[in-house]
């Protein structure tokens, strides 16, 4: 799945090879390792949880009253840095901000941000079928203008008032 993507770049297997074994390496492999190293699974998990629960607490435990972790959603999405969920040029400009920040924590906020952008949907879901069934279309959604959002809230608030 993390191969996709990147083949959408280079005609030439030999260039999207050598392409794709730095981007595993350096990022990529992270992503199923289990350590206390930052930037594993296990770190971004927790951060994506951290983050979520302090900026949308009622939707946080909403999704746990009605039997739909949070991290339970969205786990597969960090797993696979979101590759097989978004269109793949949103795969690639939020790939491009990995890239840019030399960081995976921006996957964990980007999940973060596509729930609280279905918010309202959300909170009107009685069980984690619906829940699935509101997350499960994602060709409208722009990443990059929901990590802004996501990240720049209060700053975009104050420029409105």
């Amino acid at each position: 799945m993390y191969a996709t993507p990147v083949c959408y770049l280079f005609a030439e297997p030999a260039e999207l090879y050598f392409v794709y074994r730095a981007l595993y390496a350096q990022y990529c492999c992270r992503l199923h390792t289990v350590s206390s190293q930052t930037g594993d699974i296990l770190q971004l998990s927790r951060q994506f949880e951290c983050v979520f629960q302090e900026s949308h607490p009622h939707l946080y435990y909403h999704l746990l009253a009605i039997a739909a972790p949070p991290l339970k959603l969205v786990f597969n999405w960090i797993v696979f840095a979101f590759a097989g969920y978004l269109e793949v040029g949103q795969v690639m400009a939020l790939w491009d901000r990995i890239l840019a920040w030399d960081s995976l924590l921006v996957v964990p906020v980007a999940a973060a941000a596509i729930l609280a952008f279905r918010e309202k949907r959300l909170l009107e879901c009685t069980c984690a079928d619906e829940v699935h069934l509101v997350l499960a279309d994602a060709s409208t959604l722009q990443v990059v203008q929901l990590l802004q959002l996501y990240l720049f809230k209060d700053r975009i608030d104050a420029l409105r008032d």
